[in-house]
Formats: C-alpha cells, structure tokens, sequence
C-alpha cells in the first residue's frame, strides 16, 4: 500500500507538470489524467533497456568521433565513462539510453566548451538563500487566479458547486473538451456522514465477520453468503487481490456456505475457483519475483502480459455487474463458463513454472525445454489454442535467448560474464595454430550433456562452428571484405514463420526445426565457405599438401634418392657426424627444392639416436632411420588442419618407406655382372646367394609398389576430393583423419599388425646381413687369391704338386684397430655357406608368417582395408616361391 501511494503521488505530480492542471482547478479532469496514468504505469509491459546495445551506441559514437577528427570530444566521452564506471549504478543504462535518445547528431554540434558550464562557480562564501519569490515564480504562482478565491465550507462535499463559483467570478466556461473523462473511485466515495448508507453497507459485509451458529446439539454451521457476494469475491481472487472467501493460494474457507444450495454442489463449484486461484496463484508469484537473466526477463514479461490480458477478460465480464445496462442475473455458473477459455492455457503454463521451480538444477533455459514439450504435446492432443498460446510464448523467449547465439554467430563474440551460452572462451591465450581446436569450447554439464536446451543441441555444433569461422576470419583479416559481400538475409524466427497457415498438422518440433535450420545455414554456409576458400586460395593449403607427400610420402623418386643416397651413404663409411643437422637439412633442401620452399624444411636426429654406436646405426634399419625426424613449418591457418598429431603419423609413414629404401639400396650395391667370371668355381654359393638377393628384392620392392600404388596414391586423391567438398574445418580435420587411419592401417603400422610390421623389419635387416655376408665373402676370396699368389711366388713347389685348398670362415677379427673395417653381421667361425642358409631360412620364415598373418587379419575384419591386405599377401607369396 506504501508504494501505491508513492507511485499515485507522483503519478499526479506527472499530470501537474504536463497538463497544468492541478487537482485544486480542475479536480475532474485531474483524477481522471491521473487514473490513466497509474493504469499505464502499472501494466507498463517493456523490459529494462538493454545494457549492452547502450554499451555498443557509445563505443559507436566514440569511434565516430574519432573518423572525423574529433579526438579530443571522444577523448572526453571515455574519460566520463571511465569515471561513471567507477560509481555503479543500476540506473545507469536507462540514463545513457535517455541521453542518447536526446543527442542530435553530436559529433557536429558537441562542443568541449559546453563542459565549462557543468562546473561548478566559486560561492565566495556567499550561501543562496531561498526566498518566497523565487519559489512563487517557479510554481506558477502568479498566473493561478485560483489560488486567492474563497473556499465556501458547507456541508455538502458537492465539488460542482466550487466549480461554478469559481467560474462565475473568473468568468470563465467549462467546455466539453473539459468534461471528466469518466466516473473515478472518488465519485463513488460514501462520506461518512451518511449515516444510513453506511449502515447498509456494513450490514451487507456483515457475513464477513459473523460467527458460524450451531445447531441444537452445538456443533458449528456454515455461514450464509448469497450468490452475489461470492461472485465477487471469486472474480476479485482470480484477479489475484486478497477475498475473505479464498487465501492467497487459492483455497476456499470451509466455514462458508452459498445460500440455499447443497454442500457438495457448493464444495464441487468452490473448488472449480479454488483450483483456478491455486493455478493462478503460482503465476502471480512468479510474476512477483525478481529476475536478472535477459531471457528469464522475457519469460517473465510474457506470463505477466498473459495474465494482464486475463485480468481484461474478468474485468470484462465483472463490468455488467458493476453497472448494468439491463437486468442482469448474477451466476457462478456464467462466471465460469465466461472464464474456463482463458483458464485452460494458463494452466498449462501454470504447470510450465511449477515444474520449472520444483526441478532442482534445471538450468537457466528449463522453462524453454518445457515451453517446447508442451506446445508440442498441446498439438499432438488437438489442443490448437493452448498450442498457439505456448508456442507463442515460446517463440518471444527463445528470440531474446538467442541474442548472444547471433553475437557469437555475426561479429565472432561472446558477452563477458555469460553463464548461460553453450559456447565458452578459453582463459588463456592459445597460439594461433591451436585457436579452432583450443580457444573455445562446448560448455558441458558435470555429467557431460551439452549445456543447452535439448531441442537446440542437434544445431549446437554448426552454431559453434560459425562462431569460430568469424573468428578465423578476424584472424587473418578477411572478414570486413567477406562479410561486405554476403547477400543471404537472414529469415526472421517469429511464429507467423515458424508456424504458418495451413500446417497444422505438422509436429511443432519439425516446424521449429526447419525454420531454425534455415536461419543458422543463412550464417553458417557463408562463413564456411569463405573461410574454406581463404584456406585453399589465400593459406596455401593445396601446396602444402602437395609438399607434405613429396616429403613424407617421397612421391618424387629421384629427389628422395638423393637425398637417401647421401644418408645412406654416410652410414655404411661409418661417418661419425653423419647425424649433423646442417649437413641433413642442406642436403634435404638441395634434393627437394624444386617441391618445396626450402627455408620451412628441416631435418633432425632425435637425442635417441644421437647416441646410438655407428655399428648399430649401419647393421640395422630398426636402430638409425626412425631417429632421422623432417620438419616442414606449416603458416598456423594451415596447422588447424595437419595437427601436430597428423605430422607423427605422416612421420611413422616416412620411416617405414626410408626402411624400404636402405634395404633395396643394399641389395642393390653388388651388381650380378661384377661377379660372373668368378661364379663358376663356387656356383651352389653364388645361386644361393642370388635366390636369397632375388626374394629380399622382391619383398622390398613389392612392398613400395604396394604402399605407392594401392595405399598412398588413391587414398590421397580421395582425400583431395573430400576436401574439396568439405562444408567446414571440423569437416576437413575429420578428412584428414580418416586419411590418414586409411594409410597407417594400409601400411601396416596399426596395432592390430604390429607383429607382421616386425617381420617386414626383420626382412630388411636380412638384406643388410645378406649384404655383409657377401661382403666378407669376397673379402676373404681377395685375401685368399693374394696369400696364393704370394706362396707360388716366393716358394713354387715341384710340378704337379696340388695346391692345398682352403676352408673360407666368415668372421669377425678381435683387433679393435679394424673394426670399422670389418663387417660386425657375421658370426665367428660360421661358414659362408652357413650364413647364406641361415638368412635363407629367416626369410622363408618371415615370408611364410607375414603371408598368414596378413591373410588372417584380413579375414577377421570386414572393412574395405582387409581386401588390400590380402593383395599384399598374394604378391609377397608370388616372388617368395623357389
């Protein structure tokens, strides 16, 4: 009651200072302004002002001060709000909006010396004192004639008969544009000194405070209450103001009775009322609440206007009543059926809040979820007017949830200090070549659900995608020119679109769903071809691609070889700074230069193999060659797409293929016509060796015929493909991954075939054996032939004596001054023949297991990868039979 008061009391000083009517000259007139005004004020249906578009006007005008040279007016304008930001208060919004909505074109008609004057002068000392005159020329009071009239006291409280004095002495005349605007609560006042009436009335209420009388054996009666009085007091509930009938929640006092009626009939039509008032009550309490979430403001705002429009209605049907204009019979029964059309939606609602309340931990955005479900139910139940009447609802809070959704999906931004958007920014700066993956992430709840309504979950990763395409975008500074030319409008989201005429029988949700569809790809599919252009055309994506196969795939032969060579070659002389990172990188740059930009390339050996003894960097292809490590610097917009985790796994496919290539450059170094005048004396040796060269040949060349031709070469052309037709860069790393899942699985390096990939190891550390052993072989065959020749030089025996024939051993010599000369693969005191029947037999071995393996694993799995395995099988069986 104190703030009616309040708000009537400044609602008439609002009237005073724009009508000029006071309640002294023209009382009529003036309680009916005022009437007006409070009716306004109190259905006054508008949010507050929206902070953050006064933030974004003032940043505006600040900038335009500054593009026409205004700086030091917009120097000005910063150092106010700094200092108003310091004094908070939560009026401020509405002040600046006020302030703004005043301004007329201020960067040509502020000046800074309008400053000055806000200043306040020296008193001296002096204190201004008030005086009557000055406050009598301010109110006006020398132009109010009225105020030197005589007051007649009478003791009638007829105001009219004041009026025609007064105007009979001024000379004035009411015109008709003066008349009152209607009967007001003063009109209606009884003055106490009518006695009789007064009388009458509390008789009539007397019901209210009578005690219930008791039948002859004591117990207590009901108290009668005619049909009008409970009317009232059921259309005053249902308006929510406090009844003698009803409490506040609604229930109906037991103790009366309507008069000559039944109890159940009276209790059955109560109850109608009662649970009405119980319904309603829950709305009203809500309305009564504070909120400070925009959209629960909207939600809030939209059950307060439903019930104002339902308070019209009650007030439409009590009007008759109040004044009739004919005989009119006073019925609950009419009561109820006049107001059972605007109750069935609102209970719906009712429930919408209540569950909202009950639910703990329901979100922010739980009324959105049930607002949804309900309308859908309403329809799915034919409910058309309860449906409209939600989705409705629906649509006007969902507009105002989606405000941060279109900042974040327009301009790239989220509001500082938002708890409620699914979208949450990282507290650390990440680098560049992270910000898609790292700089933002999908906000999740404790048990990991999307933190968002469930009927925005489905479009919730193309909502997070736009979003950080505006954001790439900035980065590389094609947004102002992109977004310049974008033509799609976006379609509006209210419910004559998302509902329109004549689908009614169409689900709400596939409604909601297609409207909300067309609205996000209006954002997403231009943001996301922009970006995949400025990738592709602007970042070099295609280049660097093709230079990460000409580098980790080796697709041009001859600049592999050379670079190859030139590492292969430093190892088997036992070079000890054959690991120089200068001496790799320079090499690598010459052999790749015309493939790639030679200052991004770079080629490292791990600290591993930094320490690995040269022997066991020449005898092995396990040992050196998985240390050797190429770096290719990608620009960041391109390192979105090849991670870090990408560059390992191109990485694993780079080592097996240098793997291949040390064992065919072994096998390749001893040619067959170098030794084919000397075959014959030892030719079972030399068929043997020449079967064992033959199948390792074979195996290693096979599997790089394998790996270029049936894994690396479509897979990537398929990867090409997809790329190209990509809608976005979540859709190009998925590519990307699954490429390179398609090779590491196609070339063996998956964990499934970990003991086959050994066997192929195994395989190529039998061609570097193989090579030793022929080696040592011909080294000792040398060595023979000059013993020989020195013994039939020095001491030539008798003729005819045959020259003793000597056993050849491949071995290693215990004098450390020639280990660097002697191969470290064969075994003391084997013979060569031995060795080449033990290399024979490992690589029958491993053949034989790698084609059983291969063939089992591609059995057991039903992908399309199992059929190239068991190619690969048929080819390595084809060249390993005798």
């Amino acid at each position: 009651m104190a703030f009616a008061a309040r708000l009537s009391a400044l609602a008439g000083e609002l009237v005073e200072a724009v009508t000029l009517i006071s309640a002294q000259t023209n009382p009529h007139k003036f309680n009916a302004h005022r009437d007006a005004a409070l009716r306004s004020l109190k259905s006054h249906p508008y949010l507050r002002t929206n902070q953050f578009d006064v933030e974004n006007n003032l940043n505006g005008l600040e900038e335009r001060f500054r593009v026409n040279l205004r700086e030091e007016l917009a120097d000005a304008l910063h150092e106010r709000r700094v200092l108003l930001q310091q004094t908070p208060e939560k009026w401020h919004p509405e002040i600046l909006f006020f302030l703004l909505e005043l301004s007329d074109q201020p960067t040509y008609n502020s000046r800074l010396s309008d400053l000055d004057s806000l200043k306040k002068e020296p008193d001296d000392g002096i204190e201004d004192q008030l005086r009557w005159e000055d406050i009598a020329r301010e109110d006006g009071w020398g132009q109010d004639a009225a105020i030197w009239k005589t007051i007649k006291y009478s003791d009638s409280s007829d105001e009219d008969e004041y009026e025609e004095e007064s105007g009979s002495e001024t000379g004035a005349s009411t015109t008709s544009s003066e008349a009152p605007a209607g009967r007001t609560a003063d009109d209606l006042v009884i003055h106490p000194e009518d006695i009789p009436q007064f009388n009458l009335i509390r008789k009539a209420q007397g019901w209210r405070t009578e005690k219930p009388p008791k039948d002859s054996s004591g117990h207590a009666r009901k108290v009668p209450v005619t049909e009008f009085h409970i009317a009232r007091e059921v259309m005053f509930m249902l308006q929510g103001l406090d009844t003698t009938l009803f409490a506040a929640d609604g229930s109906a006092d037991p103790a009366f009775q309507m008069t000559h009626i039944a109890w159940d009939t009276h209790k059955a039509l109560i109850g109608y009322f009662s649970e009405a008032g119980r319904r309603l009550s829950v709305l009203r309490k809500f309305v009564a609440q504070q909120h400070h979430v925009s959209h629960l403001q909207a939600f809030h705002d939209n059950v307060a206007s439903r019930l104002h429009d339902f308070d019209k209605m009650v007030t439409s049907i009590q009007a008759p009543l109040i004044a009739p204009k004919s005989d009119v019979v006073v019925s609950l029964l009419r009561i109820k059926a006049g107001v059972a059309p605007g109750l069935e939606p609102l209970y719906a609602l009712s429930r919408i809040v209540a569950q909202v309340q009950d639910v703990s931990n329901s979100g922010a955005f739980g009324y959105l979820e049930s607002l949804f479900e309900e309308a859908s139910l309403a329809q799915l139940a034919g409910k058309l007017a309860i449906y409209e009447f939600l989705a409705r609802i629906f649509v006007e809070c969902f507009n105002v949830y989606l405000r941060p959704i279109r900042l974040w999906m327009d301009e790239g931004k989220l509001l500082p200090g938002d708890k409620i958007f699914f979208v949450s920014e990282s507290p650390t700066q990440v680098p560049l070549s992270k910000i898609w993956s790292g700089q933002y992430r999908l906000r999740r709840t404790a048990s990991g659900k999307l933190h968002a309504p469930r009927f925005l979950q489905p479009a919730a990763s193309k909502i997070f995608n736009t979003g950080k395409n505006i954001v790439v975008l900035k980065k590389l500074g094609h947004f102002g020119s992109a977004s310049s030319k974008w033509s799609v409008k976006e379609p509006p989201l209210d419910y004559e679109t998302i509902c329109p005429t004549g689908v009614d029988l169409v689900p709400f949700h596939d409604l909601f769903d297609a409207a909300f569809d067309r609205w996000i790809q209006s954002k997403y599919n231009t943001t996301s071809t922009t970006l995949r252009n400025a990738l592709f055309e602007n970042c070099g994506l295609w280049s660097a691609l093709d230079a990460m196969e000409h580098l980790y795939f080796m697709s041009d032969g001859s600049a592999t070889e050379f670079f190859s060579n030139n590492l292969f070659g430093k190892l088997d002389a036992l070079i000890p700074s054959w690991h120089n990172r200068y001496g790799l990188t320079s090499t690598a740059q010459e052999a790749f230069a015309s493939h790639v930009e030679s200052t991004r390339l770079s080629v490292v050996v791990s600290p591993e193999g930094l320490r690995v003894p040269l022997l066991a960097a020449r005898d092995s292809v396990r040992a050196a060659i998985p240390t050797v490590m190429v770096h290719y610097r990608l620009s960041w917009p391109v390192q979105m797409i090849l991670s870090e985790d990408s560059i390992s796994q191109y990485q694993s496919i780079f080592t097996l293929l240098l793997q291949i290539r040390r064992a065919a450059y072994m096998l390749q170094k001893q040619k067959i016509l170098e030794g084919y005048w000397t075959d014959d004396d030892d030719w079972n040796e030399r068929a043997l060796y020449y079967s064992i060269r033959n199948k390792l040949l074979w195996f290693s060349t096979t599997l790089q015929t394998y790996l270029a031709t049936l894994v690396l070469a479509p897979n990537s052309s398929k990867m090409r493909q997809e790329l190209q037709n990509a809608h976005d860069v979540d859709a190009m790393i998925a590519i990307r991954a699954a490429f390179l899942k398609r090779v590491i699985d196609g070339a063996c390096l998956g964990s499934r075939l970990k003991p086959i990939r050994e066997c192929f190891l195994d395989l190529l550390d039998l061609a570097i054996k193989l090579d030793q052993a022929q080696a040592s072989d011909a080294k000792e065959k040398a060595e023979l032939r000059e013993l020989s020749l020195l013994s039939v030089m020095s001491s030539p025996g008798p003729l005819g004596t045959p020259k003793p024939k000597m056993q050849r051993y491949v071995h290693d010599s215990d004098d450390d001054s020639d280990e660097e000369e002697k191969p470290s693969a064969a075994k003391l005191g084997k013979p060569y023949v031995s060795v080449l029947r033990e290399i024979k037999a490992d690589c029958d071995k491993h053949l034989r297991f790698i084609c059983e393996g291969l063939r089992s694993v591609a059995r057991a799995t039903s992908d399309a990868q199992s059929a190239k395995w068991d190619i690969l099988a048929e080819m390595l069986q084809t060249g390993s039979r005798d």
